[in-house]
């Protein structure tokens, strides 16, 4: 004969039951807290625990306690039997049925001990609330399941719940159909079987959690191992120079290796939880988020709910979950997905999202992977964002000195904004960037990176780029992220180009980020117009100056050519003696110097715009050269120069204008005899072939160039402090001279005993 087990005795061996499952729990929190859904079952279990304790007390307590608040507590703790379970699973954990279970539970089981003492339909009560919660655990464990690896977990789970929740259904239609009333538990022992089954399969799943956290964090840690030797070379690569997105690359790749994830997203946030950058990788394509789609998902997706509650989220099944944004044209691409947020100290760094086309693909053990190399995932992208901004300084020098070289070689206004614009058009930090400047028919001329503007030539009374113009002064659209994302519109940046008080135009910076233009980061293109502006007004200033010596050069020949006619009708006159005719022909020569040197002037101009004929022929260079060494040897001479050609007779010929190479030889020949010193080593012309080039060299034997004129050398009106320095023009008519031919001049040895080379084109094909 069976003993007889009343209701204190049951209650008291499961309260030491659940007793020893709390002691197990506590033993091991310390690898139980790294995970979600143990902490429910603390709860738990702590809560039966201390109903059991009020049930036993029955009779020795108030009934307020061992009747209603018993009840409350092994309902309550019921419900956080279905949270854990959900939070193991990677399911949102439902804290709403929690409260409202404890809400009705207090107040059904408040009314049948206070206002209608019932202990049947207390009992009633309570086996179908543990019926329902227990069954909807089982339930969530055994749909919920991984399709594939270990399930040992989700089996024991969705059995001992299950079986629970019969129990206590079959309990409570027993009571409620009258079959047995609820006293009978005092005097039969059978009624304890479903109490005492319930204890053993908490007792059965208490170990099968352990186990299998155990087994968790095993594979974790192993994982976790292989995620830092990872992240740290990503880490390393990031500070030895690599891109931002080559880093952000890196990162995704190594999360979706060691997750077996199909794609992945990194969104980057500023110290304002502001969208910076984000890249989405799925096999071998890797997309960039615009900050209208990182927008939407921070504002909308699972990404948005990481980023509230800081801590990771895993979606079972994307289509039903709330949490989960469906993005068009990634349906197929996404059924399970995991989010991590980056933190680094206490501040956001980003929100990593892993997604798989199956789903229940992600597990607790990877969201604790992520969630445990979060402080190594945000270094690395810190590192890379050191050594992208040091990368962003470096090239904003570089481009600042490529635009300060422009604006110091070049002289034509045109010429610097196209080639400025092409530079600034070469970086990628801008979405776009152009130079704006006004024309005579009221609308401003593009130069630069334009594309998808729409109005190609806008108006300069209009918009940001008039206002610019009209107020000489910095203008700025720079909308707000919330702005960027809902229009689409970039952020823009509008310069004026001033020199001496003048607008001369406006450079245009176009960025997708939002506030792309607060300070320092219009510093650069501030800096970057500034030099534009000097070459312009440079270009500007000469322009004025070149007018104004073209036109003084115009209306300084009608009246030389008026003094020399009338010096030649005073050299016909009668009655001049030796002393007068002496001055009359110092004035000639003075004239025709005059008349040289505003002829000389006028054909620079005529070069320098490219309407000077140049005849091109096939010449001999061996001859011409001898033609002119002979016209020289009379200054030589008086000099006790000589003049020696070393041009060899079998010297290919080159297509070039006679006349202009004979006048290049002559300025340089004559030069070279004016500068030597008297009685000094002789003047040598050589030559050589260069390749599809015939160079010429012209050695003498004088101090030569001062060393502050040789950058400068081949300059206008550039002369130095010897004696019998001319006017300047000679230099510079052979430069423009030689490379209307095609070819290049320079001073190669700037003394003692300077060399003036310059190469003409062959008319023979270079030798293979």
């Amino acid at each position: 004969m069976l003993p007889i087990i009343d209701s204190r005795t049951l209650y008291v061996a499961s309260a030491v039951v659940f007793a020893g499952l709390v002691l197990s729990v506590v033993i091991a929190w310390r690898e139980l807290k790294s995970l979600s859904g143990p902490d429910r079952f603390a709860k738990s279990y702590t809560l039966f625990l201390v109903g059991l304790v009020l049930f036993a007390l029955q009779g020795r307590i108030p009934p307020a306690l061992s009747y209603w608040l018993a009840n409350v507590l092994v309902v309550v703790g019921a419900a956080y039997v279905l949270e854990g379970t959900k939070l193991i699973l990677g399911r949102p954990p439902g804290r709403r049925i929690t409260v409202a279970t404890g809400l009705v539970a207090t107040a059904a089981f408040g009314y049948y001990s206070f206002v209608r003492f019932d202990a049947d339909a207390r009992t009633i009560l309570s086996s179908a609330f543990l019926a329902a919660l227990l069954g909807a655990a089982s339930w969530t464990a055994w749909h919920r399941r991984p399709l594939i690896g270990s399930r040992t977990l989700e089996a024991v789970t969705a059995f001992a719940f299950g079986a629970c929740a019969l129990l206590f259904w079959a309990r409570a239609v027993a009571i409620g159909a009258g079959l047995v009333r609820g006293e009978v538990l005092d005097a039969s022992p059978w009624m304890a079987v479903p109490p005492l089954l319930c204890t053993l399969c908490a007792v059965v799943f208490t170990t099968t959690l352990l186990t299998n956290t155990s087994r968790r964090l095993t594979n974790v840690v192993h994982s976790q191992n292989d995620l830092l030797a990872n992240l740290l070379s990503v880490a390393r690569a990031a500070g030895d120079g690599s891109s931002l997105d080559t880093t952000l690359e890196r990162v995704l790749a190594v999360a979706t290796d060691l997750t077996g994830a199909a794609g992945a997203s990194l969104l980057m946030l500023d110290e304002e939880g502001r969208f910076v950058r984000g890249l989405f990788t799925h096999d071998t394509r890797n997309v960039a988020v615009g900050h209208r789609e990182a927008g939407t998902i921070l504002e909308k997706g699972l990404a948005s709910w990481v980023v509230r509650h800081r801590t990771a989220g895993i979606i079972t099944d994307v289509d039903a979950d709330p949490r989960w944004h469906r993005i068009a044209g990634q349906e197929e691409l996404t059924r399970s997905a995991l989010s991590a947020p980056i933190s680094s100290g206490s501040a956001l760094v980003g929100v990593l999202t892993l997604v798989h086309p199956e789903p229940d693909h992600f597990r607790e053990e990877h969201r604790l992977l992520l969630e445990s190399t979060t402080a190594q995932i945000a270094l690395a992208l810190r590192n890379a964002q050191i050594a992208d901004a040091r990368q962003r300084a470096t090239r904003g020098q570089e481009l600042l000195n490529q635009v300060l070289e422009i604006s110091a070689r070049r002289t034509d206004a045109l010429e610097i904004v196209t080639l400025a614009a092409d530079a600034l058009s070469r970086d990628v930090a801008w979405q776009r960037v152009f130079i704006a400047i006004p024309a005579a028919d009221g609308h401003f001329r593009l130069s630069g990176k334009t594309d998808g503007l729409p109005d190609p030539c806008p108006r300069i009374d209009e918009g940001l780029l008039g206002r610019a113009l009209e107020s000489g002064a910095i203008q700025r659209d720079d909308p707000s992220a919330d702005a960027v994302t809902r229009t689409g519109h970039p952020s823009r940046l509008a310069i004026p180009l001033r020199h001496l008080g003048r607008t001369l135009g406006v450079v245009a910076f176009e960025s997708s980020r939002p506030s792309a233009f607060e300070a320092p980061d219009s510093d650069l293109p501030e800096a970057l117009t500034e030099a534009i502006s000097l070459g312009l007004g440079k270009a500007s200033l000469a322009q004025a100056r070149e007018e104004l010596t073209r036109m003084m050069v115009h209306d300084l020949r009608g009246p030389i050519s008026g003094v020399m006619g009338a010096l030649e009708l005073l050299g016909e006159a009668p009655g001049f003696d030796n002393g007068h005719r002496r001055l009359l022909d110092a004035a000639e020569r003075n004239i025709h110097r005059q008349l040289k040197l505003v002829e000389g002037i006028l054909e620079l101009a005529r070069l320098e715009e490219g309407v000077l004929p140049v005849r091109r022929e096939e010449v001999l260079l061996p001859a011409l050269v001898d033609e002119v060494l002979q016209l020289a040897i009379p200054a030589a001479e008086a000099r006790r120069l000589e003049l020696i050609s070393e041009v060899p007779g079998d010297l290919p010929r080159v297509v070039a204008d006679p006349g202009l190479v004979a006048r290049i030889l002559e300025n340089l020949v004559g030069n070279a005899v004016k500068f030597s010193e008297i009685g000094a080593g002789p003047i040598r012309v050589s030559a050589r072939v260069d390749g599809a080039m015939v160079e010429l060299r012209i050695r003498d034997t004088g101090p030569g160039v001062e060393e502050k004129l040789r950058p400068r050398i081949f300059e206008r009106f550039i002369v130095g402090n010897l004696p019998g320095r001319g006017t300047g023009l000679g230099l510079a008519f052979c430069r423009l001279a030689v490379e209307a031919q095609g070819g290049r001049i320079r001073l190669e040895h700037p003394g003692p005993g300077a060399v003036f080379a310059f190469n003409l084109p062959s008319a023979e094909p270079a030798p293979s």
